[in-house]
């Protein structure tokens, strides 16, 4: 249902194997959340409570609620999406199993919902921002698509992201390293400069920098920023080989005079 709701063309049948747990006869909220983002959407956990869930569906996005119907001791994990509430009398509307429409009183929704920890996400593509998202936790929400892979989608997220919070570290960091694997060039070096703006004595950005800089053609500017970058850079840290190998490279090119035209700016 909530892949559907984002045009996601997924059946039950082919979810099974990504999702369902033999020896749960059921499946864990890790499960559900890992499929999304297989199938390059972005889940996002919303915080506990009714504020973050009717905030979401004034938003128009559907959320994915885990509830115990169970009674006393007996627990029954059942997994629904909520698509709308009423405020008077108040209830919610859920696509429940096979029940399309269930108009519940809040006041039996919430035992259920409670005994999960009030457990809710949406899963949204990669344009649309959940609109309870806070910066780092929605931008920590992105890494693991880009690690699945998805690095288009990672850097759309990222880009949607910043669209929000433009001085966001963490998303300018996850944008540039994604246009950087795409081959956006233009694109990386001019994020890795907003960054640098920002965070100007942080060497793994001016490293970064460097090669991009070095991988457009401008051996003498990428000199610069590599320079920058081993005077800052921890003395025995893993990240020392790395930067002293970019300022070789780019000393190297320089040296044969493969600055491109344009590279003085």
């Amino acid at each position: 249902m909530m892949l559907g709701a984002v045009g996601v063309n997924a059946t039950p049948a082919e979810l099974v194997s990504q999702t369902y747990l033999p020896g749960r006869r059921g499946s864990l909220q890790l499960e559900l959340i890992a499929a999304a983002r297989r199938h390059q959407r972005i889940p996002y956990v919303l915080a506990p409570g009714t504020s973050d869930l009717f905030a979401e569906l004034d938003a128009g996005h559907p959320v994915l609620v885990l509830q115990d119907l169970g009674v006393g001791p007996l627990h029954v994990w059942h997994y629904a999406v909520v698509i709308g509430y009423e405020a008077q009398p108040q209830q919610v509307v859920l696509r429940s199993g096979v029940t399309e429409r269930l108009v519940m009183p809040f006041a039996d929704f919430a035992p259920t919902w409670r005994k999960s920890g009030e457990w809710a996400a949406v899963i949204l593509a990669a344009d649309v921002l959940p609109a309870t998202a806070t910066a780092d936790k929605y931008v920590e929400s992105i890494v693991p698509v880009e690690a699945l892979g998805h690095i288009d989608v990672a850097r759309i997220a990222y880009a949607t992201a910043l669209s929000r919070w433009p001085d966001n570290l963490l998303a300018l960091f996850g944008l540039a390293n994604t246009e950087h694997q795409l081959g956006q060039l233009a694109a990386a070096e001019n994020t890795y400069e907003r960054l640098l703006r920002l965070a100007p004595d942080n060497p793994v950005v001016l490293n970064n920098l460097a090669e991009v800089t070095l991988a457009r053609g401008c051996p003498s500017r990428a000199g610069g920023y590599a320079e920058r970058a081993v005077a800052l850079v921890p003395s025995g840290s893993e990240l020392e080989a790395a930067v002293a190998d970019t300022r070789s490279k780019a000393v190297a090119a320089r040296n044969a005079g493969r600055d491109a035209v344009g590279c003085d700016r």
